[in-house]
């Protein structure tokens, strides 16, 4: 194994805006050096994803707003120096790693060990297994508690997190909805299993819904919010359930990342 440079690249948040690329800027970094519980990692690949763009912006509490900062959520790489107190990993060996720190936009990371996962190969498809498996798993199971044969809408079906929703749901033996904007998508949700799937810039979502699915929907994974939002509301079934996965038509914002949403329709509830 080549020895370790004595600097490294990495991005850092230096503005803080929801326009990527004007938030950030390469710097060269002294080389890290893993704490005694942690491990530094020669990156490999590290994941995309759209809630980037609301850590450039200093929404999440865990990075704060003072810059700079780093920013990336996950990656894959080989371990090339271990803390004094990690025992079960070992220089050379690939793994995987959501990161806390938040800064895996960078040559080297060194993170705690046990946000380290050891994998057989470095292979990118590993990487959506991380947080967009994390969240498939976390929405579908953990909090809409998906069971086979109820109808499941994935909205943004073909986006990193919406495929691996799509996959999971059929795994659990659900009717799966998708939605997308191309036929190029369409095609892919058709290979994933999507039961139906709805292109939006052909189809009125809606009108769909209502159509053909008169009982509503009993689970429905929602991304994108505004007016969509608002649709997947109005045709929930009873005793459906809504999962909020994020609100990607307001990350661009330099307001507010969720998206206002006028509930004036909803019937007025009366909790005994």
């Amino acid at each position: 194994m080549a020895a370790k440079p004595k600097t490294f690249k990495k991005l850092m948040v230096q503005k803080l805006t929801s326009n990527f690329r004007e938030a950030v800027s390469i710097e060269i970094s002294d080389m890290c050096h893993p704490s005694e519980e942690e491990v530094c990692i020669r990156n490999k690949y590290v994941g995309i994803n759209a809630t980037d763009v609301n850590v450039t912006k200093g929404r999440y509490a865990s990075v704060g707003a003072k810059i700079p900062f780093g920013v990336g959520l996950e990656g894959l790489g080989e371990i090339v120096e271990v803390g004094k107190n990690i025992q079960d990993l070992k220089v050379g060996q690939f793994v995987a790693y959501m990161n806390s720190k938040i800064n895996s936009y960078a040559e080297y990371v060194c993170i705690p060990a046990d946000e380290v996962y050891v994998i057989p190969e470095l292979n990118p498809e590993y990487i959506v297994l991380l947080v967009s498996g994390a969240t498939a798993s976390i929405g579908l199971d953990k909090s809409a508690h998906i069971t086979a044969g109820e109808k499941v809408l994935i909205t943004a079906a073909a986006g990193g997190a919406g495929h691996i929703a799509v996959q999971w749901a059929k795994a659990a033996g659900c009717y799966v909805i998708g939605t997308c904007s191309t036929e190029k998508k369409e095609k892919v949700l058709k290979e994933l299993g999507c039961d139906r799937v709805i292109n939006y810039k052909k189809e009125d979502l809606a009108e769909v819904l209502q159509r053909e699915y008169q009982n509503g929907i009993d689970v429905i994974w929602e991304t994108i919010g505004g007016q969509v939002f608002e649709t997947c509301i109005k045709n929930i079934a009873n005793r459906g359930r809504l999962v909020v996965v994020g609100g990607i038509t307001s990350y661009k914002s330099e307001d507010s990342f969720m998206p206002k949403v006028d509930l004036s329709f909803l019937p007025e509830l009366n909790v005994y």
